[in-house]
């Protein structure tokens, strides 16, 4: 069952595991592997994350945005027609 909170984050929307891509140390060597995607928002917040997480729901990438339709665009880049799951 996926968690209702990442790093502290209620989760609105997750991905099921598959592979949506990796992080990568600067040297090249290969850091985390994105096996969930799930958005968030912080309640003192206004604008929306997009997690990264690795087989274990920790979150290992992240970024920012103003909206949750936003968040989705910015996932489709890491693959094409993620199917969300509402949190």
């Amino acid at each position: 069952m996926f968690p209702i909170k990442l790093e502290g984050a209620n989760v609105l929307y997750y991905t099921s595991q598959e592979n949506y891509g990796c992080s990568l140390f600067p040297n090249g060597e290969l850091a985390d592997h994105y096996r969930y995607l799930a958005i968030c928002k912080y309640a003192q917040d206004d604008k929306y994350y997009l997690f990264c997480c690795d087989d274990n729901y920790e979150v290992v990438s992240d970024t920012l945005h103003d909206s949750v339709e936003e968040c989705m665009a910015i996932a489709s880049q890491y693959k094409e027609n993620i199917v969300w799951n509402k949190a």
